[in-house]
């Protein structure tokens, strides 16, 4: 049998195949035959291809990974990302890891994992944190840990490059855990022990689906929900967690763009812009008002159109009522992930987990706790 061009086993379920036999006597006889093609579902596969470098590949354009915590130990709130490096070597763009100009070039292609809180509010487990990354297939990866900062807060310049934690013998121990898992512990110099427990996680492949709202997440200053490409009303189910002395309310705005530009009547109004702060709070979505005891959880239920960005703000001790009221002078505190429209351009939301975020509610970053308030957010397209 001879075929003219290669089948495309990934798009066709079957082929139609004609079949001429030809005996001694020059009879010929022809049959048309229709052959059923089953494409097998491959798994994606994460392979560790030199001491801390990894290879994620699946059948598809896309791979997908899943970090999960396991355990911490740090009485700082470190920030876990990851970054595509070249090759097994680790070079970006030619630059070796530990070269000049590698920690920076490392953090401008990175993506954030999550945060791992010292001092959870009551309420708030740990063990429900979870991230799944999208990334391209046949990615090579490294890891890197921020010490009681973040990734964007080094890009602005207000934490030193320093701070960031590239892999190596004596900050990471990485444990191969077979069927393509493996364990990533660190040791931040935050505690004497001496042990690689300052943050434990697990690291896996995985043919999950991202959740909903998370696209975006990960990227800097991308602590939002993203429903562009949803054509349905998403109901958001909230549960909000406190470990503050501030009565703090948490909401969500409406934004234009990824860099969290406002329409304001066809004009799109930038953080930090005069007006940014009234603009964010007139936007919010009626109905999703966040406010919980201290130690305490509350649950709340709310709507969000599709089609748009949402991202949170936190007021301090007040509500939205000070900030539209005509006296500028009782004006609280209101923080956003976009460090821009922050009044100390300082950091005061971060991403803990699949749609969980972290707020920090004192200025100039305060104790960095990120536990003031903790929301988390499953999202449900209505059918």
């Amino acid at each position: 049998m001879q075929i003219n061009n290669s089948p495309n086993f990934e798009t066709k379920s079957s082929y139609n195949i004609r079949v001429q036999t030809k005996d001694a006597g020059g009879q010929v006889f022809e049959k048309e035959l229709t052959i059923a093609v089953n494409n097998l579902d491959i798994p994606t596969r994460l392979t560790k291809v030199a001491d801390d470098v990894f290879n994620i590949i699946s059948d598809a354009t896309k791979a997908t990974l899943q970090v999960t915590f396991t355990e911490s130990s740090s009485v700082l709130v470190n920030e876990l990302g990851l970054y595509t490096v070249d090759d097994a070597t680790g070079k970006i763009n030619g630059i070796s890891p530990g070269a000049a100009g590698y920690a920076q070039a490392a953090l401008e292609r990175s993506l954030v994992v999550f945060s791992s809180l010292a001092n959870l509010p009551n309420g708030f487990s740990a063990n429900d944190v979870s991230r799944l990354l999208q990334l391209d297939s046949s990615a090579n990866l490294r890891f890197y840990l921020v010490k009681n900062s973040s990734t964007q807060s080094v890009l602005a310049g207000i934490t030193p490059i320093t701070d960031v934690l590239f892999s190596n013998s004596s900050t990471l121990k990485i444990t191969d855990l077979g069927n393509n898992a493996f364990s990533l512990a660190y040791k931040d110099g935050s505690v004497s022990t001496g042990d690689f427990q300052s943050l434990v996680v697990k690291i896996q492949p995985t043919n999950d689906l991202l959740p909903l709202g998370t696209a975006l997440q990960g990227s800097s200053q991308a602590e939002v929900i993203d429903l562009r490409g949803i054509t349905q009303q998403v109901k958001a189910e909230f549960v909000v967690n406190r470990e503050a002395a501030f009565n703090n309310f948490v909401g969500f705005y409406k934004v234009a763009d990824e860099n969290g530009g406002i329409d304001v009547n066809g004009q799109i109004l930038r953080p930090g812009e005069a007006g940014y702060i009234q603009a964010a709070i007139r936007a919010r979505v009626p109905g999703i008002d966040l406010t919980v005891n201290n130690q305490g959880t509350a649950s709340f239920t709310g709507f969000l159109q599709p089609g748009s960005i949402f991202a949170p703000f936190i007021i301090v001790d007040g509500q939205p009522n000070a900030i539209l009221d005509s006296n500028p002078n009782n004006d609280p505190a209101v923080y956003f992930p976009f460090l821009g429209a922050n009044s100390d351009k300082t950091d005061h939301v971060r991403l803990l987990g699949n749609n969980i975020f972290g707020f920090e509610d004192l200025a100039g970053g305060g104790d960095k706790d990120f536990n003031d308030m903790v929301v988390r957010v499953n999202l449900t397209a209505i059918r």
